[in-house]
């Protein structure tokens, strides 16, 4: 019987195969941790390997580093491989949604995220059994604030802040706040989104989830199905972001003027 052969998540690409004494050498190489995501052929899902211990030879799960301890920024999504993971090998599964594979809350979570949720599920530390964004950092909600806002179709947040971000340039004009004070108060807007950001996207999920609750009834099916209609992303709204950054931003040269 041929020995199962095991691709391994190396930073955002998949690495391997190799066979379970490759997968030791790895592990005391530090390369392989307790929260390295595997897969083999015939797993429906990639796994962290302290969820496969035992494997068919034991493997010594050593302690991986913290996971928030570095940024995790928002990548591409790869072109082939498990579609309920980032780090995708070949399989031989088809290619269907995010939530191939997973079940329970995780399948919500990943109807309503969509490509990106493998990322999202670490950061509110899903597999912990708990659902929090608190502590974490957002870099895309950092660097791109409203856009980002609207690209995650969290049109009401995206509202409240941009109404915001005019009041404070309206305050400014009228306090002649120095260039200085007001390139402080941008900055010190950026960082709220970008600590912040995980918790808003998380509560705007959940809201999603509880409101397609609501129109499914006990109709599994129709939920995944509401969820992925109500979430995902939209290149159109980020458009729109666009320009109602440019119109916040003309605006604000006008007052200042």
């Amino acid at each position: 019987m041929q020995e199962a052969q095991w691709w391994y998540a190396n930073g955002r690409q998949s690495s391997g195969p190799v066979d379970l004494a490759g997968l030791r050498k790895l592990q005391q190489d530090g390369t392989v941790t307790a929260r390295t995501l595997l897969w083999c052929e015939g797993m429906p899902s990639w796994r962290p390997l302290a969820e496969l211990d035992p494997v068919p030879t034991p493997i010594e799960v050593v302690p991986a580093p913290d996971i928030d301890a570095a940024p995790v920024v928002e990548g591409i999504a790869p072109s082939v491989g498990d579609p309920s993971d980032p780090y995708r090998a070949p399989a031989t599964a088809p290619d269907t949604t995010a939530a191939a594979g997973l079940e329970g809350e995780l399948a919500l979570y990943a109807s309503v995220v969509g490509g990106n949720f493998p990322i999202y599920r670490q950061r509110w530390r899903l597999d912990q059994g708990i659902a929090t964004g608190t502590g974490t950092w957002h870099w895309p909600a950092f660097l791109l604030g409203l856009v980002w806002m609207m690209y995650r179709r969290m049109y009401r947040l995206a509202a409240m802040w941009a109404g915001l971000l005019l009041l404070i340039s309206v305050v400014e004009t009228l306090l002649d706040v120095p260039d200085g004070l007001s390139l402080v108060i941008t900055f010190a807007l950026s960082i709220t989104t970008g600590i912040f950001g995980n918790s808003w996207y998380l509560a705007h999920c959940q809201r999603l989830i509880a409101q397609a609750r609501t129109v499914a009834g006990g109709d599994d099916a129709r939920l995944r199905s509401e969820l992925t209609a109500r979430g995902g992303t939209s290149v159109v709204a980020t458009l729109i972001a666009i320009v109602i950054a440019v119109v916040l931003s003309t605006v604000g040269a006008a007052l200042a003027g």
